[in-house]
């Protein structure tokens, strides 16, 4: 099998990959699976997921922040949408096992500095440097959404 099929055409390579795993599966022998590929990219898929649960849970900051700084902006409902679905796809994507690569403060962090970065149509209110709240608080499903949201905003009690 030629190596380059990995760098020029991954998802051709992905689908011979399954397909080879497939007949391999079944009791074939299989001499041409590219296993050091294979195996990094079933690493890659992990880390590809926790890095969009992070993604989206620093969206829902910023939205949340945005809300904060500008409270009287004509946006804020879209914001508080955005904030709400952002946060939603996050706790829908997140895993138990996901807990220890994704920091919360880091992810405040982040969306902090990007809120500061913008400048707003309305006067900016200061933003909270810190949130208090942990990552099971944030994926709690159970939990009220506009509630998490306002608390990023309001930041540490």
């Amino acid at each position: 099998m030629p190596d380059d099929l990995y760098r020029t055409d991954i998802v051709t390579w992905s689908r011979q990959q399954a397909e080879r795993l497939r007949r391999h599966v079944a009791g074939e022998r299989v001499n041409d699976l590219d296993w050091a590929h294979v195996i990094e990219e079933i690493e890659d898929l992990g880390l590809s997921e926790i890095a969009a649960v992070r993604s989206l849970l620093i969206q829902a900051m910023v939205h949340a922040l945005k809300l904060a700084r500008w409270p009287e902006s004509p946006a804020r409902m879209h914001w508080s949408s955005e904030a709400a679905t952002f946060l939603e796809q996050a706790q829908d994507r997140y895993r138990p096992s996901m807990a220890q690569q994704i920091e919360v403060e880091r992810c405040f962090a982040r969306a902090r500095r990007a809120v500061l970065a913008i400048e707003g149509d309305t006067p900016a209110h200061p933003i909270p440097d810190r949130t208090d709240l942990t990552l099971a608080q944030l994926m709690d499903e159970a939990a009220d959404l506009r509630t998490l949201i306002e608390t990023l905003g309001r930041g540490p009690a």
